[in-house]
């Protein structure tokens, strides 16, 4: 996701014209080498980190499970945690009310409201590079859970009971569905919803999400909707696999837990995950292409084949009949498209590296043959190799956001509302917009794609030694899955590389 991301800043357009670029530098910004060199090297780094771990690494190391530290049996970790985590919790609560009444009741002016640097910034960047880096900060302050059970437990003295919710069975069909489909509008509304930067709209968006979150909780269970439907406590807690603290609030049936491990360590814990858990991981990284691809002079000429196709153009036109603006419609439509491609390549991928590992095994002695392993068992697998990509891409994208445009918050601590306070002498502070050079933004942004893919290789190629048995098995499999990882990092680089014209 991009920093000019801000089209869901006012401010972040400002970052914009300051010539730094998450996906881009704009046309004034010449590439310290030719794009192919970049190109190819990355694809070389994805290709040899292959044949090293092919030649080199150890069956054993990378198929055993990664070592663990309970931190919570240190007895000063113990202690604090409880009162930490409270803090954090009350502080996050107030902070979302208080950006909801800058919304409503605030100046809505983008530059000068705390709602939209507090949703665009601090949650959406912060608080995921907070969770890949860190662990899932979110789990322990989530806002939502929090003041749901503040007021169901207010409710609960009122009525005489201790139920928080109906506790329905959740549909097992719906899976996390619920999850994938606020995921998408949620990209939307990032990336194509003219409102995104208007505080009133925005602050009725969130709180939209907000009663949506509590009547699942009320129905499901606080739980069973944050693991099924609540689009970003899924989101956060993909990113999270990559961190080096498993991170878990207490919760009916399971003790909280703060537990240390090496980076990546969490990417294969568990069973496969469910299809729906597939398709959402590679919505993600879907999404993030699309944000890139989309301000890029590809999209205006996407723009230009569909104007000018007499097919096109007529559904374009009725669509205008109805309010929806052409543009809008063109870029949604792109939208959609990206997650099937990337879910339809993945599955091919999936397809192929199945049908090579079989292959394989059928070369070997009947006594060290394994059982068929089937597609979805597959993508349930592989699909967690990809999150340390979504985590590049995540870091690469956003870093010029968050040290730019998250400078907005010193001045509006003293001034939430835009209203002219200056509670805390910080309302003048001026923001540097220039901060990053884009020769730094650009080798940062490729050292972070080529280290996320070269880090899935490895995870990968783990994941196929647990699935299919055999060394032989799992290195013929992996030839599908680097090939697509060397496509996808060609096509990263290239949307990277392209100038800004939105």
């Amino acid at each position: 996701m991009t920093g000019v991301r801000a089209g869901a800043l006012g401010m972040a357009l400002a970052v914009a014209a300051s010539g730094v670029q998450a996906h881009g530098f704009g046309q004034r910004f010449d590439l310290p080498l030719p794009l192919w060199l970049w190109i190819g090297g990355a694809a070389a780094t994805i290709v040899i980190t292959f044949v090293l771990v092919a030649l080199f690494a150890r069956e054993t190391a990378l198929a055993r499970r990664p070592w663990q530290f309970d931190l919570l049996a240190v007895d000063a970790v113990r202690i604090a945690a409880h009162p930490f985590a409270v803090a954090l919790r009350i502080a996050t609560a107030l902070l979302f009310v208080l950006a909801l009444a800058a919304g409503f009741f605030g100046t809505q002016d983008a530059y000068a409201n705390l709602i939209v640097v507090a949703v665009w910034v601090i949650w959406w960047v912060g608080v995921a590079f907070v969770c890949a880096l860190v662990g899932d900060l979110w789990d322990v302050v989530d806002p939502l859970r929090a003041i749901y059970l503040a007021g169901a437990r207010v409710i609960g003295r009122a009525m005489d009971t201790n139920r928080v919710s109906l506790k329905r069975a959740h549909p097992v069909r719906w899976s996390a569905w619920p999850g994938v489909l606020l995921f998408f509008a949620f990209a939307w509304a990032e990336l194509i919803w003219p409102s995104k930067d208007v505080p009133r709209a925005l602050a009725g968006a969130v709180l939209g999400y907000a009663v949506l979150a509590w009547l699942g909780m009320f129905m499901f269970g606080v739980e069973t909707w944050r693991r099924h439907g609540d689009a970003f406590a899924i989101a956060f807690r993909v990113l999270a696999r990559f961190a080096p603290l498993d991170l878990r609030s207490a919760s009916p049936g399971s003790p909280h837990r703060i537990v240390l491990r090496p980076y990546g360590g969490g990417l294969l814990d568990g069973a496969p995950v469910a299809w729906s858990l597939v398709v959402f991981v590679l919505l993600m990284l879907a999404t993030v292409t699309f944000d890139g691809f989309h301000q890029t002079p590809a999209m205006q000429q996407i723009e230009t084949a569909a104007q000018t196709s007499r097919a096109v153009a007529v559904v374009l036109y009725d669509l205008s009949q109805w309010g929806i603006d052409e543009t809008m419609a063109v870029h949604s439509a792109t939208l959609l498209a990206f997650p099937l491609a990337f879910v339809a390549a993945f599955a091919a991928t999936c397809a192929a590296t199945v049908a090579l590992a079989a292959r394989a095994d059928r070369l070997q002695p009947a006594s060290a043959r394994i059982d068929a392993v089937g597609l979805r068992e597959a993508a349930g697998w592989f699909v967690m190799t990809l999150v340390p990509i979504a985590v590049a891409y995540h870091l690469a994208h956003y870093a010029s956001l968050l040290l730019t445009a998250g400078q907005f918050i010193v001045p509006l601590a003293s001034d939430p509302f835009g209203f002219g306070w200056d509670l805390f002498g910080t309302r003048s502070r001026a923001v540097d917009l220039g901060v990053i050079d884009p020769y730094v933004a650009w080798y940062g942004s490729v050292a972070l794609i080529v280290f996320g893919h070269v880090v899935a290789v490895l995870a990968a190629h783990a994941a196929a030694l647990r699935l299919f048995g055999s060394r032989r098995s799992a290195l013929v499999s992996q030839l599908p899955m680097t090939a697509l990882m060397v496509a996808y990092t060609t096509l990263s680089l290239w949307i990277l590389a392209q100038p800004i014209v939105g």
